[in-house]
């Protein structure tokens, strides 16, 4: 790596550090460090993270390697987070499916999708 790209990133993960960042920094940030958001996890070339600081602090290492080569084919894409609906949470509720993180949660059981958490929790009452 070469001193000023690692000054660069360290003033950069510090920026990230900010408690009051907006989305629309984030979004700017992935953009620049080749970061994807699909509403769950942030995807930077091969590799998927569940927290942004973490995606952005291995992009930024790896643009400052020298010889790092831009991916020209990336598209930057920033979806916004799911979000169960009233309906959803409704049913949910009364199945104790919890949504943490992206995740659907019941018996101590993580899933993607909601009809999966559901399909188990009716199967496998009071877990």
């Amino acid at each position: 790596m070469n001193k000023g790209a690692i000054v660069l990133g360290k003033k950069i993960m510090e920026s990230a550090r900010d408690t009051n960042a907006h989305q629309e920094s984030d979004e700017s940030l992935a953009a620049q460090y080749e970061i994807s958001f699909d509403g769950r996890r942030y995807t930077f070339r091969q590799h998927h993270y569940d927290v942004f600081r973490d995606a952005l602090r291995y992009a930024v290492a790896e643009h400052a390697k020298i010889g790092f080569l831009r991916d020209d084919a990336f598209r930057p894409s920033w979806v916004a987070a799911y979000c169960p609906s009233d309906e959803d949470e409704n049913r949910m509720k009364l199945l104790g499916i919890a949504y943490i993180k992206g995740y659907f949660v019941y018996g101590g059981y993580r899933y993607g999708q909601l009809c999966d958490a559901i399909v188990f929790a009716a199967a496998h009452p009071n877990l």
